[in-house]
């Protein structure tokens, strides 16, 4: 999605580029494809703690030590198809927006075998060595927080390092006011009314028919939508689940209209994840993270606590309780929002497109 958005603020800026948007596992080998995805899908679903583990462990891995070096030689081997693809599609620029593209083309690049510039846009609110490689020619990052951490690393200097934002799909730089979106979206437009919208991410993650239980259990001046994601069946049950609430509760299954949804809303109920944390961010909208995985969730979590935009919760009692609060201190989600707007970047797609056309 983050490479998607650049691409499209690409071909807004200059309809003469011609942007091209792959998946970095379509030049790896088919082991690589068949494993790669699922295997941290699997993992961070039946066993978060082993996954941050994981996490943790990998980030003490020193930079440009031997442990480094087997791993970028393994990974450049089930991905050597790269710089002949890189070659073969007549690139001028590669951007990556994940670390395994990075580290295979950081690699290239700094041995010679590559000639053209290779720029990474780091999709997390905090960075972990997986992303950090000495042959990346320019990175664009979230924050200044970021921003230092990656100079802090010792590789990659100052002027190498660009605060962007995470890339974000171009809609978000457009308005059309929170009451013309509730209207939109058949919800009552009275800004005293609480609006939740409450996501599990693509595949419906995360106890979402609780999150509806709950949310049903409020008072009526709390209206939500919903979103499953690519999960039909979790769809079905809570459009059953909302029969008789239908003027205050929405349902949804995988949406284009996520610019929409968040415009409308009070508050983001759901996963910490680095895109979906940032265009919450682009219109204001605070979140609570439910449950965030061990990794960079939490690390992201933990920034947008500091900031005061986001609080964490780990079950359904203690959302109960958040939301309660809210309801009571309308103030507090008031400032909270005020924090979001100051780390929201709804342009960022542009800033990383605009900082791109410049050096080529």
């Amino acid at each position: 999605m983050a490479a998607r958005s650049v691409a499209s603020a690409l071909r807004s800026l200059d309809p003469a580029c011609e942007p091209m948007v792959h998946d970095a596992l379509e030049f790896s080998s088919p082991l690589l494809r068949r494993v790669y995805a699922s295997s941290y899908n699997r993992v961070a679903a039946r066993a978060p703690r082993v996954w941050g583990l994981v996490y943790r462990r990998s980030a003490r891995v020193p930079h440009g030590g031997v442990r480094q070096r087997i791993r970028t030689s393994l990974t450049a081997w089930n991905c050597r198809d790269y710089g002949v693809a890189a070659k073969r599609l007549g690139a001028d620029a590669i951007l990556c927006t994940q670390f395994l593209p990075a580290e295979v083309f950081a690699m290239l690049r700094e041995r010679g075998q590559l000639d053209v510039p290779v720029y990474c846009a780091v999709t997390d609110w905090s960075i972990h060595p997986i992303w950090v490689y000495r042959g990346v020619d320019r990175y664009f990052v979230a924050s200044d927080v970021v921003r230092e951490e990656l100079i802090d690393t010792g590789e990659v200097s100052s002027d190498r390092i660009e605060v962007t934002g995470v890339p974000i799909n171009p809609q978000f730089a457009e308005s059309v006011g929170m009451a013309a979106a509730r209207r939109e979206l058949g919800l009552d437009p009275d800004p005293s009314r609480l609006t939740l919208l409450l996501m599990g991410g693509g595949f419906g993650w995360g106890p979402l028919e609780g999150m509806l239980e709950l949310t049903l259990g409020l008072p009526d001046r709390v209206q939500a939508i919903v979103v499953a994601g690519r999960n039909a069946n979790l769809r079905r049950r809570l459009t059953e689940r909302i029969r008789g609430h239908e003027d205050r509760i929405k349902v949804y299954g995988f949406t284009d209209l996520v610019p929409l949804l968040l415009e409308a809303s009070d508050l983001l109920v759901g996963k910490a994840g680095g895109l979906t944390s940032s265009e919450a961010m682009a219109r204001g909208v605070p979140l609570v993270a439910f449950r965030p995985i061990p990794g960079q969730e939490e690390r992201n979590c933990d920034y947008l606590q500091e900031s005061g935009a986001a609080v964490r919760v780990h079950d359904l009692d203690e959302l109960h309780f958040r939301l309660s609060h809210f309801l009571a201190n309308p103030g507090h989600l008031e400032r909270m929002k005020a924090q979001a707007r100051l780390i929201g970047n709804p342009r960022s797609a542009f800033r990383v497109a605009e900082s791109i056309l410049s050096r080529l």
